[in-house]
């Protein structure tokens, strides 16, 4: 009986999982601007001397990322306003 309330509370704590996710809103330009840079970053590399393996960890990595990103990005169809003028200090 201790064996079997053991393994049902040890598969209870790890069955739990608890998920952090970080929103973040960026304009679509500027996230145009960082994928070209993540491409021309892989384009150096591949052409690179590195050793190939590394160049392969390095190409995974962006493609990774790059996955994510598009895979998890959401328009937005709302623009955002701009940040408000610092108010013109006032004279004495």
């Amino acid at each position: 009986m201790k064996n079997i309330l053991l393994l049902a509370g040890t598969l209870a704590l790890f069955s739990f999982a608890a998920d952090k996710f970080i929103s973040m809103r960026i304009a679509e330009p500027t996230v145009n601007y960082h994928w070209n840079n993540l491409n021309s970053i892989k384009a150096i590399a591949d052409q690179s001397n590195l050793p190939h393996s590394q160049v392969k960890f390095i190409i995974a990595s962006i493609d990774s990322l790059q996955k994510d990103m598009a895979r998890t990005a959401r328009l937005d169809s709302t623009v955002a306003a701009p940040a408000p003028a610092a108010a013109p200090a006032k004279k004495k």
